[in-house]
């Protein structure tokens, strides 16, 4: 059963601008909280807790994949900022990823993943 039918995109492209980001320039402050994200190990589960400026807890959301936490974040209105929830968004990618594939996740931090053996050779 299709949904939709795909149309031909045409192009009227008006300008191409270059990427840029300027952390002390660009970056603000939620007025709302923070939120400290990782793995649970045990439960194998995704973890985010909401943080307020006086630095307690006060929510947790568990779950399994990035999508699900963050439309539940977004959901409960939680963050009011665009770029706050962009990069929610690209650290719970990063978490989930490392727990889908074994890997080590640390928050703000590059992702690092386990090396595949090569088949065949054994160094």
């Amino acid at each position: 059963m299709v949904l939709f039918k795909p149309k031909k995109q045409t192009k009227k492209i008006e300008e191409i601008v270059k990427a840029s980001y300027y952390p002390l320039k660009d970056w603000q402050a939620d007025p709302k909280g923070y939120f400290l994200i990782r793995i649970n190990e045990r439960l194998k589960l995704l973890e985010v807790a909401f943080v307020t400026y006086k630095h307690v807890i006060t929510k947790v959301v568990q779950g399994k994949y990035a999508s699900e936490i963050y439309n539940t974040i977004i959901r409960r209105k939680w963050i009011t900022k665009l770029e706050h929830a962009a990069y929610l968004g690209k650290e719970l990618y990063k978490a989930e990823t490392a727990l889908r594939y074994g890997g080590k996740y640390v928050q703000d931090a590059p992702l690092v993943l386990p090396l595949k053996k090569k088949k065949g050779k054994e160094s």
